[in-house]
């Protein structure tokens, strides 16, 4: 008998669902293996960005988020970065479920989320970039109070909102991926300008991918893969910054980080044409006892 097959990235991307609530386990190799597919398209992202960007006669402005947090390596920035991606997935991907607490949860941070963002645009646009781990805290601070009153107010509304979700679960997952991508855009500190966006083509690779890790896995799935893919860019640049200004056992340091990432790369590549075009052998079912 012929193993069952499971659609691939881009057969669920032709018609995105909601997730059912049954998960595969998500194996080491396969955590890794997403994680390098979100590289290759995050820098085949870039290069289609920047080239537009230039076709459009504007210059290609430097991430200053990112600069901040690569030129300033601390434990802040670092706890910074282990719950971002918590949070975003929280507000991004929670809600793509059929699962009534997870459709609350989900959109409970998702209006928080927005409610902040309708904040900055009122106060004349995200502030300075003067210390990015303690404004980050602050903000995660108001929006958790938030998140737990909308949580509550839809726990109310929960089978009209899961009527209405299951009605339209692809336009608001693909509008959601698209929004997430976007919000990146304030990263260059250029305010809000419509070239920008081509900028966010690298997050909504990783976007794309991400939600169909929570849909085929689980939302815990999600977070690894998410916190895996910050990371490894993370200390990608971190060691390599210490060891050019400090060398010695950090240049050793920098080097088996660059060969880890590179092996990630490479396994990606493959993974993604195994597991993103091609559909995925499911596991064999146990045979009964």
């Amino acid at each position: 008998m012929e193993h069952g097959h499971t659609e691939s990235l881009l057969q669920y991307w032709r018609h995105p669902h909601l997730a059912d609530g049954h998960f595969q386990p998500l194996r080491w190799r396969a955590w890794l293996g997403w994680i390098g597919a979100m590289l290759l398209l995050s820098f085949l992202a870039m290069g289609l960005a920047a080239l537009a960007i230039h076709l459009l006669g504007h210059t290609v402005p430097r991430d200053r988020f990112i600069d901040w947090i690569a030129a300033h390596p601390s434990w802040r920035f670092a706890a910074t970065l282990a719950v971002g991606p918590v949070v975003e997935e929280l507000s991004f991907r929670c809600f793509i479920s059929q699962v009534p607490r997870d459709v609350v949860v989900g959109f409970g941070f998702l209006g928080a989320l927005l409610a902040g963002l309708l904040l900055h645009v009122l106060m004349g646009g995200p502030a300075a970039l003067h210390d990015v781990a303690a404004t980050y805290f602050v903000n995660l601070a108001i929006m958790l109070p938030i998140a737990a009153a909308l949580g509550g107010l839809l726990w109310w509304l929960r089978v009209p909102l899961q009527r209405g979700l299951r009605r339209s679960a692809a336009p608001v997952i693909v509008l959601t991926t698209l929004f997430f991508a976007a919000l990146h855009s304030f990263n260059f500190g250029e305010g809000f300008k419509p070239w920008l966006l081509w900028l966010t083509l690298p997050q909504l690779m990783a976007g794309t991918v991400l939600v169909y890790v929570r849909v085929r896995h689980g939302l815990r799935a999600s977070i690894a893969t998410h916190l895996g893919f910050d990371w490894l860019l993370l200390l990608l640049v971190w060691t390599a910054r210490l060891a050019h200004a400090h060398g010695g056992v950090l240049d050793l340091f920098a080097t088996v980080t660059g060969a880890i990432f590179f092996a990630v790369l490479i396994h990606g590549t493959v993974f993604l044409f195994r597991r993103g075009v091609l559909r995925a052998p499911l596991p064999e079912p146990v045979p009964p006892h």
